[in-house]
């Protein structure tokens, strides 16, 4: 597996406001490529972007999640 194109915090929330409003699965990877996460959403601009919010909200499961995400596909 090869390293990914690492995005920084405001590119990968940018990314996220930028999905639509359809039902898919977002797939989380670290800066390895290395999947960290699989999650499917109703609505994915929603959802995915929630993890790129205030993360106060968050527990300390996804802030760490969150921490190490470097890039994000989707499958709608």
């Amino acid at each position: 597996m090869g390293v990914c194109d690492s995005m920084t915090f405001e590119e990968l929330k940018d990314k996220a406001l930028s999905l639509p409003y359809a039902p898919g699965v977002y797939i989380m990877r670290d800066k390895n490529g290395k999947v960290i996460y699989v999650g499917k959403a109703k609505k994915l601009k929603n959802r995915v972007s929630q993890y790129f919010q205030d993360s106060g909200s968050h527990t300390l499961k996804t802030r760490t999640m969150v921490s190490k995400v470097a890039q994000f596909d989707v499958i709608v």
